[in-house]
């Protein structure tokens, strides 16, 4: 990667949640009609216009796969085992996560890839499709860099929508926790961090509902140290602190003992560096291949506040592919 980095040359990369299988390529390489990885970016992409194949408005999930979620008391169970070790271990909040099974009406993600409307998509051959809403960090030409933690969803239908998300003390303390944990962390890369942007809402169209997403925006200039050395820069920010929570070590230790599973690709990153600019995305809203089994893998954070029952619906709310 810093290889790449320094001499100006265009690439992609995966990085894993557990930073155990990264993927770096060059953008020359995929550009062949049949790439390893699809990928849909903002303002770059290797896949000519496809037309929507589909167009669903409504709870249409179900014409990409069905769904066979775990039940509210083995939820629960994790839940309960979460909160206790948060207790113990003093963590304000963590991000806790299940892969539920799907059977896919297709099984060519490249369907989905075609289909959905999100601002990432990436698809990795037989392996996942991700149709992201969240940036995770742009660098620009001149240094500066830019991040946006994501948390905080809910159905856009429900009367008075925007005023329950953005007054609600739960969820006001649980963004504020991941924005204060990013910001620690962008300081290890960066000075004059500052939150440009707080809790902003975006209106989400999915194949089942309309949502409202909450995110901010924190920025500040890369340390010099770190502009040709993108490869530290990522081992310092990863895991994404919207997808892991805080303290980063103890949120760590409550997640691998609660969730029972490896994340796999889902809540890693996936960025482009096109030669000057780097872009990049957080893997959420993801559909993995494991052998004959497909999981769509969904999360959502907790603190010891939390409802079950709500975070449960919330993971469930989750399980969607984005349309026009």
């Amino acid at each position: 990667m810093d290889e790449l980095t320094a001499s100006k040359t265009p690439y992609l990369f995966i990085i894993d949640f557990e930073k155990s299988n990264p993927l770096i390529i060059k953008l020359a390489d995929l550009s062949n009609p049949s790439p390893l990885v699809k990928y849909s970016f903002p303002s770059i992409t290797n896949v000519q216009e496809q037309p929507v194949l589909l167009n669903y408005g409504g709870n249409q999930s179900e014409e990409f796969f069905k769904t066979s979620p775990i039940s509210f008391e083995v939820y629960n169970q994790k839940f309960e085992l979460a909160q206790k070790m948060m207790k113990q271990l003093k963590v304000d909040v963590i991000n806790l996560t299940i892969p539920t099974p799907i059977e896919l009406t297709n099984p060519d993600l490249n369907v989905i890839f075609n289909t959905a409307q999100a601002k990432y998509k990436v698809l990795l051959e037989d392996k996942f499709v991700c149709c992201s809403p969240e940036i995770f960090v742009r660098i620009s030409a001149d240094g500066l860099i830019s991040t946006y933690p994501m948390k905080g969803i809910i159905d856009a239908n429900i009367p008075n929508a925007q005023e329950l998300i953005i007054q609600s003390p739960k969820e006001q303390r649980e963004h504020q926790t991941t924005v204060n944990l990013v910001m620690q962390e962008l300081s290890i890369v960066a000075d004059e961090v500052e939150t440009a942007r707080f809790r902003y809402l975006d209106r989400l169209t999915t194949s089942n509902k309309d949502l409202y997403q909450v995110s901010s925006e924190v920025v500040g200039k890369l340390k010099a140290e770190y502009h040709s050395s993108f490869s530290r820069l990522f081992d310092k920010l990863l895991p994404a602190g919207s997808i892991l929570g805080s303290p980063r070590n103890e949120a760590l230790k409550v997640i691998e003992c609660s969730e029972g599973y490896s994340r796999g690709y889902y809540t890693g990153i996936c960025g482009i560096f096109d030669g000057q600019t780097l872009d990049s995305c957080v893997l959420i809203r993801i559909i993995e291949k494991e052998g004959e089994q497909s999981f769509y893998k969904s999360g959502g954070g907790i603190t010891l506040q939390s409802n079950a029952k709500s975070e449960y619906e919330e993971i469930k709310n989750k399980i969607y592919v984005p349309v026009a």
